[in-house]
Parts: structure tokens; C-alpha cells; sequence
């Protein structure tokens, strides 16, 4: 179930994904930032170096620079609501200091931050549901589902905000200007019109008439990931459209999405999913 803009790009993937004990995938990261939350089952999620015992009602959020993986219980029917999110999203038609904050969970963690969001707290629970919520307005899609899509997001960012200490509020800067807002897009717009093509640091920053430091700086900070990163997930994503989509074989996706060997394309696949290209097209299904 996804939202995508005007132009056809994806804002926002729900999907519920029912795994088992074999479940064994690689820890690896998402172009995305991710929110999921657990609807049955008991497991662990593995985020870098730390891990988290999962029950039903736990809720977890990722930003798209941390590795992390799944395990299943043995004996036991796993199931979770997860929801990817592109930060354009949150911040493309967001320019005031409140609408900001709400990235803060992912880029400007303080001290006492916990990936699993704390069980004893009863705004927790108020974001499960949330979350469930979201899912009943894509799948309903009644009228202005994208709007109130956009809403429970927002309000649930605004229950972390509010209700748990995992925000380093001395890193907060200001936010986008609208001329910043403008200029992200049209780098963003043009990356995703020319994947395969050779994309530059330098060039893009001269598209947006800004310096490569000022520009690489701009995009980190409301991306999440350096422009360079940026273009090897995005690229990886549309590789991954093009092994669902089409019969292509591997070494002309490789080609089509911009890199320039097979060597390339596997490694940053593998690196970005925790897969290989032809295990993604023998199963086809979403990496949690």
C-alpha cells in the first residue's frame, strides 16, 4: 500500500509482513525512514549494536542510516505493521520551527533515546493505534485518506515529541526556508530523472547555484544521508522496481540504474538490502 507525489515518486509504503523462525535476513538499511509496530508474535529486532525483545503493541522506529534485522522466535506466527516514509514527506510542504521538530527522533537523538519506544508509557499505545489507523485510511482510501495519512504521522511525532526524552533539543537548528525547500527538490527531481546517468557533487550543487560543502551539509541535514548515499539508495530502489517489474536481466538493471559494472551494483545492493539482486527476484519479497 503506497502514496506516491504528483510526479509519480513514493512518499509512503505501508505493509504488514507475517514471518516465521526461518526468517534470516541480513541486517542492512532503507532509503526510508521507518516506523513499525509489532501485531503478534515475539522476537528481537537487531539495531547495530543494540537488541530489543519484541511483544505485541511494541513499536519501533529507524532511521535510514541504521543496520538492523529481524529474528522470529522459534515456534512462533510473527506479525508487523511497518511503514516507510521518504523525509520529503515531513519536510517538503513543512517551513516552521514546530513542523521541523518532527524529524528530530531521527537526526538529533539525545542520551536516553531507545529504538523500541518505551512500553510503560501510555502515549505508546495511543501511536499503535495511530499506526493502525494509518493503514484503515490506505486501505479504505475514503476521501482525503492522504491527507489523514499525513495528520496520524504528524501526530505521531508529535506524541514522541511531547511524551519521551529522546530528543538532543541543544542540536536544534533552524528549518527549511522555502528557497531551501525549493532548492531540495529540484536536486531531488533531477537525481530521480537521471539515475542513470553520472551524477556529480559538484554538479549538483551548481544546479541549486549553492557550494558543494553548503549543499552536502543542506541535504544531509534533512535527508538523513549525504547526497552521494542518497543517489545509491534510490538507485537500489529503482533496481529493485525494475526485478519486480520487468524481465530485464540483472546486468541491464545494473546498467539502467546507473552503475557503471556489475561489481558496483551488487555490493551497493547487497549493502542497502542485505540481499543479492537475484535472491530479491527468486522471492520477491519486502526486506523488514
Amino acid at each position: 500500500m503506497i502514496l506516491k507525489d504528483r510526479n509519480g515518486s513514493l512518499l509512503l509504503m505501508l505493509d504488514v509482513h507475517n514471518l516465521d523462525s526461518s526468517y534470516d535476513l541480513a541486517p542492512h538499511t532503507h532509503h526510508d525512514l521507518e516506523l513499525s509496530c509489532v501485531l503478534k508474535g515475539t522476537g528481537r529486532y537487531i539495531i547495530e549494536n543494540r537488541v530489543y525483545e519484541l511483544q505485541p503493541g511494541d513499536v519501533i522506529i529507524l532511521n535510514n542510516t541504521e543496520k538492523h534485522a529481524v529474528r522470529v522466535d522459534e515456534g512462533t506466527d510473527f506479525s508487523h505493521l511497518v511503514i516507510h516514509f521518504d523525509p520529503s514527506f515531513i519536510w517538503n510542504s513543512l517551513s516552521n520551527d514546530i513542523d521541523y521538530n518532527f524529524l528530530l527522533v531521527f537526526y538529533e537523538r539525545g542520551k536516553n533515546f531507545s529504538n523500541r519506544l518505551d512500553r510503560d508509557n501510555p502515549a505508546t499505545a495511543r501511536i499503535f493505534s495511530l499506526m493502525l489507523e494509518m493503514k484503515d485510511e490506505i486501505e479504505s482510501q475514503r476521501l482525503c485518506y492522504e491527507l489523514m495519512v499525513k495528520i496520524k504521522l504528524q501526530t505521531i511525532f508529535a506524541e514522541i515529541l511531547r511524551n519521551y526524552d529522546y530528543i538532543d533539543r541543544d542540536k536544534v537548528i533552524k528549518p527549511l526556508s522555502g528557497n531551501d525547500i525549493f532548492n531540495l527538490n529540484k536536486v531531488i527531481d533531477y537525481i530521480n530523472n537521471n539515475l542513470d546517468s553520472e551524477l556529480r557533487l559538484n554538479d549538483l550543487a551548481e544546479l541549486v547555484h549553492l557550494s558543494p560543502t553548503y549543499f552536502s551539509t543542506l541535504f544531509k541535514r534533512f535527508n538523513g544521508v549525504s547526497p552521494v548515499e542518497y543517489i545509491i539508495h534510490k538507485r537500489v530502489q529503482r533496481a529493485i522496481e525494475l526485478i519486480r517489474t520487468t524481465d530485464m536481466n540483472l546486468t541491464e538493471i545494473a546498467m539502467a540504474c546507473g552503475f557503471n559494472n556489475g561489481t558496483n551494483f551488487y555490493k551497493a545492493f547487497n549493502k542497502v538490502t542485505g540481499r543479492t539482486p537475484a535472491s530479491y527476484r527468486r522471492n520477491g519479497e519486502n526486506a523488514s
